[in-house]
């Protein structure tokens, strides 16, 4: 299992640097264009799209719990049976409140297909459609991480929750 999970999220990644290159050589395109006298008006919407995905994409896919950026001063002060204890009540929470507005939020990113983008008319639930996918995940991650502070390796699950060491590099 860890084995599909470790090749599921290198194949995000990949994917998030491919959505990474593509910003990037689509912002620079624009920048070159702009510079000949030729700027192109669909370019700022284009970067903004693929931006806000690949942030989504990568939170939900790519990034470890450690990654994220936690205000855990009073976490890491804990013993480590109040940090599973601690860390299994949020994460409960968390999934409770967003499996709370699940619905309402999926309900409106398809309200949002009565609108387009500015420039290339693109609908909107399509730009919206990674929002949902990106709680999804995220819960699907959260009742993963209450399993293993319960059920499984709790050592394992508090020691990923744990900042990387920052000598770790990131392979893609």
């Amino acid at each position: 299992m860890r084995s599909v999970m470790s090749t599921l999220r290198l194949l995000a990644g990949r994917l998030a640097l491919l959505g990474m290159f593509a910003i990037f050589a689509i912002f620079i395109y624009g920048v070159g264009m702009r510079y000949a006298g030729h700027p192109p008006r669909w370019v700022d919407e284009v970067v903004t799209i693929l931006a806000a995905w690949v942030v989504f994409f990568t939170s939900a896919f790519v990034l470890r719990w450690s990654e994220f950026i936690a205000f855990d001063m009073v976490f890491r002060a804990l013993p480590p049976n109040a940090q599973r204890v601690s860390m299994t009540a949020a994460a409960l929470i968390f999934i409770v409140v967003f499996g709370y507005i699940f619905y309402a939020l999926v309900d409106y990113v398809l309200f949002m297909r009565i609108s387009t983008t500015d420039m290339l008319e693109i609908r909107l639930d399509y730009i919206y459609a990674i929002f949902p996918v990106f709680i999804a995940a995220i819960c699907v991650r959260l009742a993963i991480l209450i399993w293993q502070l319960t059920l499984g390796d709790h050592e394992a699950a508090l020691a990923e929750l744990s900042p990387a060491d920052s000598t770790d590099e990131v392979s893609l």
